[in-house]
């Protein structure tokens, strides 16, 4: 098996509506390798020791595998930035989903 190292970009996103997910897209500036919605906390937590299993799993270094098949390494201090921006926005425990809406446009999609 032969690996491949490749330099992609991680552009992260937060959004206070959608307040446990962080956005993160992968790519290289012109193409997205991968894009996907991952929990604030585990991010977090992700730092500090291995945590995650299926889909994601993130440990300290920050390594981010998404289905066992591609492994990104996220600078640590920018993502520690990161994180502590959104905290700031929704401090944790003040977490709020709107329900009704989540429903409304789940129904509504597609």
């Amino acid at each position: 098996m032969r690996l491949h190292e490749l330099p992609v970009l991680a552009h992260m996103t937060y959004d206070e509506n959608d307040p446990y997910a962080v956005r993160v897209a992968f790519t290289d500036g012109e193409y997205v390798y991968a894009e996907w919605r991952l929990d604030r906390g585990m991010l977090r937590e992700g730092m500090r020791r291995e945590v995650g299993e299926g889909d994601v799993r993130i440990w300290p270094g920050v390594h981010i595998e998404l289905c066992g098949e591609a492994d990104f390494t996220v600078g640590e201090e920018s993502l520690a930035r990161f994180l502590e921006r959104t905290y700031e926005v929704v401090p944790e425990g003040e977490e709020r989903v709107d329900v009704d809406g989540l429903v409304t446009r789940l129904l509504t999609a597609g």
